[in-house]
């Protein structure tokens, strides 16, 4: 089997690092890449600082050709997104002409410098998905500088931090063909057991052992039955992709099999 195609995710906020804010755009673009088939390997939160932006950002390239960036796009002074992955990828910013037209015509006369700073990209951003906002998309060679070592070619997509545009955004984005990878999503079975992990984990690891192509989660719930008494129930997923994906079923049966159907039960309410 292929491997599937790989992502991640750079949240750029201090009000997500105070909690202030609560993160909703990880979340989501987590969700749109499950769906769509991509391995989604990181997900990183920083704060609004140049180095702190850069760093993270040449890191996930590292592991990655797709990266999504979100937050720090605006006006104010702690928008600096645009510079901090300008200087980390060696392209300087510049008024891009188009980004300053689409400015000029939403706020008019009352367009201030602040606002047009919006229109500094770094060079050879793209605009993409130019429904009402576009969004902006960085394209990288392999060996381009200021690393040349990196093996792959890569991407950027600089998404707004709000949440409602942000989702904006990506759907605009899923809605241009090719332009987003798509490995045709997961197949997901469930299986729910009272049985602790640890009386579990032996029949379990053989089912992971003998099924390589799928992937085995086990989450467990609690909650306060009568008495206060703790109940515990776990949550067994499996989970495979394209040509595999009837193998998720075959993996749920097997463990099924070797617990016994006295150790399944119903999700919990």
């Amino acid at each position: 089997m292929l491997a599937a195609p790989t992502a991640a995710v750079l949240l750029i906020g201090n009000e997500l690092l105070t909690g202030k804010t609560r993160d909703l755009n990880g979340h989501f673009l987590a969700q749109v890449m499950r769906r769509r088939g991509v391995r989604l390997l990181e997900i990183c939160t920083v704060a609004d600082e140049l180095d702190d932006i850069g760093g993270a950002l040449m890191r996930l390239l590292t592991r990655t050709p797709l990266v999504f960036t979100s937050g720090g796009v605006g006006p104010t002074h702690d928008d600096i997104t645009m510079q901090a992955i300008g200087r980390a990828l060696a392209r300087p910013l510049h008024r891009d002409p188009r980004m300053e037209k689409l400015l000029r015509a939403h706020f008019g006369a009352q367009i201030t410098p602040e606002a047009l700073k919006m229109a500094e990209v770094p060079v050879g951003t793209q605009l993409r998905a130019e429904r009402g906002w576009p969004v902006l998309r960085l394209d990288l060679a392999a060996g381009d500088p200021p690393h040349p070592a990196r093996p792959h070619d890569a991407r950027i997509y600089i998404l707004p931090g709000i949440p409602e545009l942000c989702r904006s955004k990506v759907e605009a984005l899923e809605a241009i063909p090719g332009e987003l990878p798509d490995a045709g999503g997961w197949a997901l079975e469930v299986l729910h057991t009272s049985r602790d992990e640890s009386d579990l984990a032996e029949a379990l690891n053989r089912v992971v052992a003998d099924h390589p192509e799928v992937e085995i989660g086990s989450y467990p719930r609690y909650s306060v039955g009568p008495g206060g008494r703790l109940i515990g129930v776990v949550r067994i997923t499996f989970e495979a992709r394209g040509a595999a994906a009837p193998k998720a079923k075959v993996a749920r049966d097997a463990l099924a099999l070797a617990l016994g159907p006295g150790a399944l039960t119903d999700p919990p309410t």
